[in-house]
């Protein structure tokens, strides 16, 4: 049975008039939607780029009181090093600090973003006088811990822009750092990090230190540069662990992307059996496009340090890079 419809009982210009008047209500639906649309993406926008530039403020600021550059921050500074902890957080007393807290992004700003190689956002800021010209140790642990006493080593990837302190929050927040920097402020950087109880003295068979993989080149982003081909087969490449004792020097051997298991939480690498089997996954990994160096023995005796940071769009995916411990120097 044909289909009837009641229009056919207007008249022609009718149903051509009610046609027309649909179009056009279409079309103005269309344009508002377009229109509110346009306007959220300007205030996420303007929200942000507001964020990015009171932060690098905020960081020049705390980095001038630390350093001395500006006499006047002496007061604010001392503030920030014996300030009141909340919540974890280094708080000045002063209101200035406080109103500037305000304007960085909030620890749900951070915590909802899902990818930061979406964003540009500014890598934490590091004191001048922390960094020394001495050789054999060129960070200051003392300043470093005045400024946030869980920063209890810094890496160092020559060839890379990977120079950062590292941090360990102790109890049940295991990824803090993942969501706040170096002054335990919330940022989209975050810190580089490692999980509780992971050994401060990089004594376990296995140690995993995280950061962020951003867009602008800062944290982790640099791992990326080891899945080259002949970016480690080619030369010996080197990671530097300070700690307030010595310097750990690493040979990296294996770059490659695996999944975003927790390493140290679903292994015991107290059993040789389960540390063998790691090394040996480290070794032939199951991505295509791993790159191996073959020719670096590495036995169950030996320590593994292992960095991780994330993979744009794929949450269930981490670029990992392997180095094993091949010395350690003494610090001043």
């Amino acid at each position: 049975m044909r289909y009837f419809s009641p229009l056919r009982l207007l008249p022609a210009f009718a149903r051509r008039s009610m046609r027309n008047s649909q179009k056009k209500n279409i079309w103005r639906f269309v344009f508002w939607a377009a229109l509110v649309g346009a306007a959220a993406c300007f205030a996420v926008a303007v929200r942000y780029h507001w964020s990015r530039y009171s932060s690098e403020k905020n960081y020049q600021k705390v980095r001038e009181e630390v350093t001395g550059a500006d006499a006047s921050g002496a007061e604010s500074a001392a503030a920030v090093r014996t300030g009141v902890y909340i919540d974890g957080l280094a708080r000045a007393e002063s209101p200035d600090s406080w109103a500037e807290d305000m304007l960085n992004p909030t620890l749900s700003d951070v915590e909802n973003l899902e990818f930061t190689g979406m964003i540009d956002a500014p890598e934490p800021k590091i004191p001048e006088e922390v960094l020394l010209d001495a050789e054999e140790s060129p960070i200051d642990f003392e300043k470093l811990q005045a400024i946030n006493p869980e920063l209890y080593a810094w890496i160092r990837v020559p060839g890379t822009a990977i120079d950062y302190p590292v941090a360990q929050r102790l109890g049940v927040e295991q990824e803090y750092y993942l969501h706040h920097d170096l002054y335990g402020n919330p940022q989209f950087a975050g810190c580089i990090f490692s999980q509780s109880p992971a050994a401060f003295d990089f004594t376990d068979p296995v140690t995993v230190l995280y950061g962020h993989n951003m867009r602008n080149g800062s944290m982790f982003r640099g791992l990326y540069e080891f899945l080259e081909p002949g970016a480690i087969t080619d030369e010996d490449r080197y990671v530097y662990i300070y700690t307030p004792y010595e310097t750990l020097i690493y040979e990296i051997y294996s770059a490659y992307r695996g999944d975003s298991r927790n390493i140290t939480g679903e292994n015991d690498f107290s059993d040789k059996k389960v540390f063998e089997d790691y090394i040996e996954s480290t070794l032939k990994p199951r991505d295509m496009d791993a790159v191996v160096k073959s020719s670096v023995d590495v036995t169950k005796d030996d320590r593994i340090l292992t960095l991780s940071t994330c993979v744009y769009q794929q949450p269930s995916l981490r670029v990992l890079v392997q180095a094993v411990l091949r010395g350690s120097e003494a610090g001043e």
